[in-house]
């Protein structure tokens, strides 16, 4: 139930209720002492107006400004890390970067919760000061269960100094108690003060590293039907957490500071009315199943206008000017950052930042003034192209060998009567057919390709759209139309990209996220195979391609690069707790118990193949026979021996995903440029209840980034390593590696001929009892030397019998088993031989 707001001219003189249990305030003995202000600002939260307390830091600043009695109409103070400013003479708060309907702040005192609700709503601040005074005349005089009238029929009774309720219109309270009549709702809770709420401390001051993120298609970003906002706003709350937990040294050196997240909008500008694409498709729109309809032009349509050259322009460059806008903003508001600027993007947004950094010019070039507006023009892209087309223009084979100074080679291609025309035409296999040297066959094969992409270039060339024409008498009815002339070209980004204006950013981004992207695709539709290992982005250095392993919308760069390395398995990016999911320990252990199994298998195999081979000895005497069956033998055994390393190679390969380590440093010269050389696919740990079905969790995957702790944590060790800080859990965790393996068990210090295991210790025997000396090791009776031949011929010796090893006291033995050893690599020390006696026969 709701309650509202009385203001405070309507209140009228409170009366006293007659007590029916003792006073809660015996004598008025209590001080009193006012209450202390904190500041509040509403949001909306799934549709409702919520008030939500701003942190300590930014609620002082508040009172301190508006306490220092020089409050102006124009008074800002910047709040939530300067990202917006508070008006303290309106008591509103606006957005600093984006736009955002202003929403209302007040400083609040006392606060009313109603039946139903589970936050608390400050009062309007000169009905909280009346509300106070009423609660210090009841505190000083001693006099509690006083009512406070309102004309609309609602009141506040004060029962004592705990004790606050606010009855709305619908409640009348009874003499006797002050209750609800019977079957009527319950009252509100007053609360005076903010003690009890989660107030924060507040974000730090200092600003390492600003990011800003794109999203992808639609204006929600998650099944919350959250906006790109306050998906960055909870994920920027995430990074702060990961970093008090995960960099706890560095911020206690104050070494460390906090990431800055901005969000990058482009859907409101698509879909607004200087496109009028929504007041387009509404005409043409069925009307059945409207929901289903109006969610796919607002979503998935996205997809196509990206791919229109007309909407495709208009997306690059609200996605350019927003973030050089924001750029030269945070600068200003910030003027003594000095970090670095890296890029981030979900879905399409991925898509749209690496083709906008694709096609940034040089780094001599790229950086531009304030107020400047650098664009890669289709002007300069053609005056390029016909440069280079003009130098590469060859009309016979000749001139092309004599351009690439092979005239010595002329006779090869006379004898074919191969003219230029046909050797286009020649593939790169019939080209090594006619007997030419690696070095001229490969700057042929070079050249041609470029002359086959300079004619394509010429021959692709479509005009998407007539010019604007106006007919002199126009016809009835009809209407002009305004058309664009659009141009494709070949480029690093294939064939189907549209020739549009790409903006210049400001900056050099230092890193480039790509969240559930669809990168990988698009290239390979527009298409290009391969971009291959010298491929790069001009100014931006490393890219990480970060996607759930359920998300239908992600795919592999690296592969991209290079289709051999198909085999390479992604980087599983490891839990923010430091560990591996439960159920993921469970698979390994699982297949390493399977390796177990079949290590056992094979060694019953060769078991058996002893016994085999031991029996035929001890009947068979031809020494040919022997030698046949021996060889028969060892060729079995090589073979079971040789599957087993096989199987043994394949299960390493399946759990090349968990340890990441390895793996990245053995790839780090496969991958090539375009990431320093390191790794540039990263897959995330799917959840237990993920596992038992793909398909079910497949949408919430691609939209689940945002939750992500072991994403953001990824972000932040990869931009907090190029500083050379690294997180706490990987330095704890090789100290103690460490220290573990320099601690050496002590030598014991028992005789030599027997070793009693170590967490056993030797049992007290009765003074009648003596313990039996140690047995000999066990004999085999040998061979009767009346056989012509050996009993066993040719066999390899086995194991020599067990002997309890001389400890030497200034080494280390290995006693019992080792934890910390695979399965496999176990070593298992003697059995205990101590504490036995001779049975005595009686």
């Amino acid at each position: 139930m709701q309650a509202s707001t009385p203001s405070s001219e309507t209140m009228q003189s409170p009366t006293v209720i007659p007590p029916s249990f003792p006073n809660l305030a015996d004598g008025g003995t209590d001080s009193y002492s006012p209450v202390q202000p904190h500041w509040f600002y509403s949001k909306m939260v799934d549709g409702n107006l919520a008030w939500l307390p701003f942190s300590l830091m930014d609620s002082m600043a508040l009172e301190e400004a508006c306490s220092s009695g020089d409050t102006e109409p124009d008074t800002l103070v910047c709040t939530d890390g300067g990202r917006y400013d508070v008006n303290i003479f309106n008591r509103t708060r606006h957005a600093a970067y984006w736009t955002e309907d202003p929403l209302p702040v007040r400083r609040a005192t006392w606060f009313y919760k109603g039946p139903l609700e589970s936050t608390y709503t400050p009062y309007d601040e000169r009905f909280a000061n009346k509300l106070e005074e009423e609660y210090r005349k009841a505190l000083m005089t001693g006099t509690w269960h006083r009512r406070l009238e309102f004309p609309g029929g609602e009141s506040i009774v004060i029962h004592g100094p705990n004790s606050i309720v606010h009855f709305p219109i619908s409640l009348t309270p009874t003499e006797d108690f002050g209750g609800a009549q019977e079957g009527m709702g319950r009252p509100c809770t007053v609360k005076r003060g903010a003690e009890g709420f989660n107030i924060e401390d507040g974000e730090p001051i200092k600003i390492d590293h600003l990011v800003f993120f794109v999203h992808g298609i639609g204006a929600v970003c998650d099944f919350r039907l959250r906006n790109i906002t306050e998906c960055v706003d909870d994920f920027r709350s995430l990074s702060i957490q990961l970093i008090h937990s995960h960099f706890h040294s560095a911020v206690e050196d104050d070494s460390i500071g906090r990431l800055e997240l901005l969000p990058i909008s482009w859907h409101t500008s698509l879909h607004g009315d200087a496109t009028g694409i929504d007041r387009r498709l509404q005409p043409i729109t069925l009307r059945s199943i409207p929901k289903l309809r109006s969610l796919i032009n607002d979503t998935l349509l996205d997809i196509l206008f990206y791919t229109s050259p007309v909407y495709c322009q208009q997306v690059m460059d609200t996605v350019g000017s927003e973030i050089n806008r924001m750029y030269h903003l945070f600068m200003e508001r910030n003027p003594g950052f000095t970090g670095q600027v890296s890029l981030a993007g979900h879905s399409l947004g991925s898509l749209i930042l690496f083709d906008l950094l694709l096609h940034q010019p040089s780094p001599e070039k790229s950086f531009m003034k304030k107020g400047e507006v650098m664009t890669n023009t289709k002007d300069q892209k053609s005056e390029e192209k016909d440069a280079s087309s003009k130098e590469k223009q060859f009309t016979s084979v000749q001139e092309l060998l004599e351009h690439l100074e092979l005239m010595s080679y002329i006779d090869v291609f006379t004898e074919e009567k191969l003219d230029l025309t046909a050797l286009l035409l020649c593939q790169e296999e019939e080209i090594e057919r006619l007997g030419l040297p690696m070095g001229p066959r490969k700057k042929i094969i070079s050249a041609l390709n470029e002359i086959r992409a300079s004619r394509n270039e010429e021959e692709k060339t479509i005009a998407c759209s007539l010019t604007k024409e106006e007919d002199d008498e126009p016809k009835p009815g009809s209407t002009n139309n305004t058309t664009t002339s659009v141009s494709y070209t070949i480029g690093l980004a294939g064939t189907g990209q549209p020739s549009i204006n790409y903006p210049v950013l400001a900056f050099h981004p230092l890193s480039f996220f790509a969240l559930g992207s669809p990168i990988a695709m698009f290239v390979t539709v527009r298409g290009l195979e391969n971009l291959g290992r010298d491929f790069r982005l001009p100014t931006c250095q490393y890219v990480y391609n970060i996607f759930h392993p359920y998300d239908p919308v992600a795919y592999r760069l690296e592969t991209l690069l290079d289709p051999s390395l198909i085999s390479l398995r992604p980087v599983l990016i490891p839990h923010h707790k430091g560990r591996k999911r439960m159920h993921l320990e469970l698979k390994e252990a699982m297949t390493r118990v399977g390796s177990d199994l079949k290590t056992r298998f094979v060694e019953s195999v060769r078991s058996t193949w002893n016994t085999i081979y031991h029996f035929a000895q001890f009947h068979r005497g031809a020494a040919a026979e022997q030698e046949s069956l021996e060889a028969e033998v060892d060729k079995v055994l090589q073979q079971e021996l040789k599957k087993h390393e096989e199987q043994e190679g394949e299960d390493d390969t399946h759990s090349q995903t968990s340890d990441t380590s390895t793996t990245a440093s053995q790839a780090t010269s496969l991958i090539g440029q375009i990431n320093g050389g390191k790794r540039i696919d990263y897959v995330l740990q799917e959840k237990p209840i993920e596992s038992f079905n793909e398909y079910l969790f497949a949408l919430g995957a691609h939209v689940g980034y945002w939750e992500s702790e072991d994403t953001m944590l990824l972000i932040l060790k990869e931009l907090y390593a190029s500083q050379g800080i690294q997180a706490d859990t990987h330095v704890h965790h090789e100290l103690q590696v460490q220290s573990m393996s320099s601690i050496q068990p002590p030598p014991p210090t028992l005789p030599s001929h027997f070793l009693p295991p170590p967490p056993v210790p030797p049992p007290t025997l009765p003074s009648h009892f003596h313990p039996s000396p140690p047995a000999p090791p066990p004999t085999f009776p040998q061979p009767s030397t009346s056989f012509s031949t050996p009993l066993f011929p040719s066999v390899p010796p086995g194991p020599a019998p067990y002997q309890i090893p001389t400890i030497a006291p200034a080494t280390s033995i290995p006693v019992g088993m080792d934890p910390t050893a695979p399965p496999e690599r176990r070593d298992v020390g003697p059995p205990p031989i101590t504490g036995f006696v001779s049975k005595t026969k009686k």
